[in-house]
């Protein structure tokens, strides 16, 4: 079934090189009906990365927030549970990297006395992982309001991060420069390749509370676009959660 589903979703791929978005399609038959509807759930590239991830977005996330934070954190919905992690309750690693105008940043010094969410992605030539940073913007309202911060990671270098800013705007975060990876195999996200396994690089988000410590952690293939859950985890680290709702979870 799967290997089915996957030649069927190869077909579409390579029907969509042969007739690039854009270019006139004599008959509108099931496979260029097909394209459109991938086209319209992120599942194939426009070209624009930016179209792209809010395709992506619109598909995967759950829910888009539009309440206000005190009806955010009123929910009864237990937010996502940790991951195991071994840095997890641990003082976060030091991390000194450069930002896109190739200024060092310190994590300690972003996140000094504030939470923090600390997302490694894979680059700016993932749609699925700029759609993580894309959600985050949108709500960065309610991190700001919980006094967080958000700092996002990759293997980018400062020139690549700066031209695609430049292409589809910035972030009203900081996004740093890991070209090395050495970071993100301190954060456990980055594994090199040996004679037993290939090279991994999992998507990460990380919860730094006030005090500097790893309070939740989660990884995985796809990125996490749970915002509720990073807000609430976030909220109940300060205390800031409705007293009935913090004795629920």
């Amino acid at each position: 079934m799967l290997f089915a589903v996957a030649s069927f979703y190869a077909m579409v791929l390579l029907y969509h090189a042969a007739n690039p978005a854009g270019a006139t399609v004599t008959e509108a038959g099931f496979l260029e009906n097909c394209r459109q509807i991938c086209l319209q759930y992120g599942l194939i590239s426009t070209g624009n990365l930016r179209k792209d991830a809010e395709s992506y977005i619109r598909v995967v996330q759950k829910e888009r927030l539009t309440e206000s934070l005190a009806q955010i954190l009123q929910t009864d919905t237990a937010p996502v549970t940790s991951q195991p992690h071994p840095l997890l309750h641990r003082a976060a690693p030091q991390v000194v990297l450069p930002d896109d105008k190739n200024q060092l940043a310190s994590l300690q010094q972003l996140g000094l006395r504030r939470p923090m969410v600390v997302v490694f992605y894979l680059g700016y030539g993932c749609s699925h992982c700029v759609a993580q940073l894309v959600s985050l913007e949108r709500d960065l309202h309610y991190f700001r309001e919980l006094d967080a911060d958000i700092v996002a990671i990759s293997a980018d270098s400062p020139q690549h991060t700066a031209q695609r800013f430049q292409q589809y705007g910035r972030f009203a975060f900081s996004v740093l420069s890991d070209e090395n990876r050495l970071a993100a195999a301190e954060w456990d996200v980055f594994h090199p390749a040996t004679e037993q396994s290939e090279e991994l690089m999992d998507h990460g988000t990380f919860i730094v509370d006030r005090n500097g410590q790893i309070i939740w952690a989660f990884r995985g293939r796809e990125p996490f676009l749970d915002n509720r859950s990073l807000l609430q985890v976030i909220a109940k680290s300060q205390g800031l959660l409705p007293e009935s709702v913090a004795q629920a979870q």
